[in-house]
């Protein structure tokens, strides 16, 4: 994550870097002109050269593999900024300001290195090193100078150029160390933000779904079926709402257990979405109660009665329970938008009636099978008694 977090601070300083590069180098130009008359044709050429460089360097930032090769840029932009420093040191004759003051360049430069940069230890002070050295090359080196002769001036600069490294390396631990915290800070906040945004998220489900089906419950069923039905004024489609109660559930859990009626819940639960669409709304009201909401054109009325048939088909497949076959049909009542009324409360309450309706039906029903049953068992198990008359007629 930090490696990420740095990826993007590099490639913003870097073109930070870059764009001061060109402007302060373009800016020194009118400086050249008054402090290295001498040669300041040549030191047009030097700064439009370190120039390019910064350019080139702030075009690569686009680049996706900038990161991978973020230290050869970044040090090949401060060797060229460097050198071209020291060259028009060397170039500047004695009578010209630059021989003596633009030593300064260096050190801001360097400052630059320290505080612009993520480049590591060993690089900079590399790059210290290469800097001080074309420095000192230049001076005992190309123009011969004694110890003796130039003594006072090279204390002054070693002792600016050292005290800019000093400040230097404090300003990158101190800002590696202060973006780090920085970085986990925010990383903290962030993970604390999270955490409590789930548990609100979670907070909200359970207010809104049934813990064991986790199906909508009545409230949040409600606020989704009033969002159907102004969908479906707009729309002009018709809106279906379907009660559901489920026949023969209190014997389930009177006979075999709480733990067995829960078992068909959740069975029922998903064998009712396996009968619904992608964006129907289904609810467990409660109990053994579920809730479907459709929304279906005008002239397809018809699918709502082909779905409830096919609910009805779902929920009477037998379910296993323990080595047995738990059996529960359902009741469903229907109302419709327009039909029936224009408001939800109006629909749910006529569903909820022809549902009651349903289960009186189913109810008989049930009641004539069993009798039906019952009497069938008492023939079957009844004698059977054959008269055979004598000659007498007894």
């Amino acid at each position: 994550h930090y490696a990420g977090f740095l990826k993007e601070e590099k490639t913003r300083l870097a073109r930070i870097l870059s764009i001061l590069g060109v402007l302060l180098y373009g800016a020194f130009v009118l400086v050249d002109y008054f402090a290295l008359p001498s040669a300041f044709s040549y030191a047009l050429v030097i700064r439009a050269f370190v120039i390019a460089i910064f350019l080139v360097g702030y075009a690569l930032t686009y680049s996706k593999h900038f990161i991978k090769y973020y230290s050869f840029i970044i040090s090949l932009e401060f060797i060229t900024a460097f050198l071209g420093v020291e060259a028009m040191i060397f170039l500047a004759s004695p009578s010209d300001q630059a021989y003596t003051s633009y030593f300064s360049g260096v050190i801001i430069i360097m400052i630059a290195l320290y505080s612009w940069t993520y480049l590591n230890v060993f690089t900079t002070s590399l790059l210290t090193i290469i800097a001080f050295s074309g420095y000192m090359y230049i001076e005992f080196v190309i123009r011969g100078l004694s110890l003796y002769e130039s003594i006072s001036v090279l204390i002054t600069n070693l002792f600016m150029f050292g005290s800019a490294v000093i400040f230097g390396l404090l300003a990158q631990v101190l800002r590696d160390g202060y973006l780090r915290k920085n970085f986990l800070l925010q990383e903290s906040l962030k993970a604390a933000y999270e955490e409590k945004a789930k548990e609100a998220e979670n907070h909200q489900h359970l207010a809104n779904h049934d813990q064991l089906t986790g199906l909508p419950n009545r409230r949040y069923a409600k606020e989704k079926m009033e969002m159907f039905m102004e969908r479906v004024k707009q729309l002009d489609m018709a809106l279906v709402i379907m009660y559901l109660d489920l026949n023969g559930f209190k014997q389930v859990n009177d006979v075999y257990g709480h733990k067995a009626g829960d078992k068909v819940l959740k069975i029922v639960a998903k064998r009712l979405k396996s009968c619904l669409r992608n964006g129907d709304c289904l609810a467990r009201l409660g109990g053994d109660e579920f809730a479907v909401a459709l929304i279906v054109e005008k002239s397809e009325l018809g699918m709502a009665e082909a779905i409830a048939d096919k609910i009805r088909k779902a929920i009477e497949q037998p379910i296993g329970f323990k080595g047995y076959k738990l059996s529960v049909g359902t009741s469903i009542g229907m109302a419709s938008y327009p039909a029936s009324g224009d408001q939800v409360n109006v629909l749910m309450d006529i569903a909820d009636k022809r549902m009651y309706k349903d289960k009186l039906k189913n109810h008989e029903k049930a009641k004539l099978k069993k009798e039906k049953a019952e009497l069938e068992k008492e023939v079957k198990e009844s004698p059977v008694v054959l008269y055979f008359p004598n000659s007498r007629g007894v």
